[in-house]
């Protein structure tokens, strides 16, 4: 295995509609990480596979290192809230702060598009990320699982220095 320096960033770069399979295949093995049961997981098949019209329609990054994809984000919007709908990191790259540059840039970006919040329905054991990286939680949504029928979201925001639109 590779290993990621400590202090190396990943390459950050725009997602291509041919690498939805790809993207697909980090969302599933980030999830599988967190020791869900196999029919749990195909319960969210079609939230986590990612199509190339979806790649075409959101905001999507992939984060790379010696070309080699690590992770992936996805931030869609309605021009008034902005979502973030996918963050997932490769199982071997996780805790190297390739998710915490991903955030970053997503922000970053959205803040550049004139964006002051970024929102995000968490997985519950990606919670303590995000709050490590700025976000507080707002709320929660109910997600129940067969394993857990209790199970919710928490609804987290991340507060973004907004920058002008150019031209404004």
């Amino acid at each position: 295995m590779q290993r990621v320096s400590e202090k190396s960033q990943p390459t950050i770069r725009a997602a291509k509609p041919s690498e939805a399979s790809l993207l697909s295949s980090i969302a599933f093995g980030a999830k599988r990480h967190w020791g869900y049961s196999p029919a749990t997981l195909q319960s969210w098949t079609s939230v986590l596979t990612i199509a190339g019209v979806d790649i075409e329609t959101n905001l999507t990054c992939v984060a790379l290192h010696d070309d080699q994809p690590m992770g992936f984000y996805m931030v869609s919007t309605n021009m008034s809230e902005w979502e973030l709908e996918h963050l997932w990191i490769l199982p071997k790259f996780m805790r190297r702060g390739v998710g915490r540059a991903l955030l970053m840039h997503a922000a970053e970006v959205v803040s550049e598009r004139g964006g002051t919040e970024l929102h995000i329905d968490a997985d519950p054991n990606a919670e303590a990320f995000y709050s490590a990286c700025g976000a507080v939680r707002v709320g929660s949504v109910a997600a129940p699982i067969a394993e857990d029928f209790e199970r919710t979201l928490p609804r987290l925001v991340l507060a973004l220095r907004s920058r002008p639109l150019s031209g404004q």
